[in-house]
């Protein structure tokens, strides 16, 4: 893989990898965060189980958000 400009892009290594079995199915997920962002991982990760939640019709108890 090469920029516009011609010069060799390094490959980055995932920040994270999460890996789940549904169905039979193994899914593997590789998490790359903007390194001069200001979030932490805890905090994106708290917005996804809020929207999830939501789109649910299910706002969790604040004690499961805490586990």
């Amino acid at each position: 893989m090469a920029e516009q400009d011609g010069t060799p892009v390094v490959p980055r290594t995932p920040d994270s990898i999460i890996t789940t079995q549904r169905n039979g199915q193994t899914i593997v997920a590789e998490l790359f965060f903007n390194q001069s962002g200001t979030e932490t991982f805890s905090d994106k990760l708290l917005k996804v189980i809020l929207a999830d939640s939501l789109q649910d019709s299910q706002e969790p108890e604040k004690m499961e958000i805490l586990r």
